[in-house]
């Protein structure tokens, strides 16, 4: 399952430290902020949504709003990997 989004990305980013629960995202775009909601789509798993916690320069930390499964952390580390990051959406 592919998500597309009718509007382009607000960043780009690339994760690291992925869990269940979240992530640190290394992010390309200025001006994102603690609080702020994201989505980013993994092909194959749903919508992924959560929370920015932090914000230290071009590093997040990133709180998924449900724990994502080790297959869509696995497609995660992958995508990051090989295609350089994923489109984070404003929800």
């Amino acid at each position: 399952m592919v998500t597309r989004h009718q509007h382009s990305a607000y960043a780009s980013a690339v994760a690291r430290h992925i869990s269940a629960e979240g992530c640190q995202f290394v992010v390309e775009q200025v001006g994102v902020v603690q609080g702020q909601r994201f989505s980013f789509a993994l092909d194959g798993h749903p919508a992924v949504r959560g929370t920015v916690r932090w914000v230290v320069k071009d590093r997040v930390g990133f709180a998924f709003d449900q724990p994502i499964s080790r297959d869509a952390q696995a497609a995660m580390r992958e995508r990051c990997h090989v295609v350089q990051g994923v489109e984070l959406y404003l929800s």
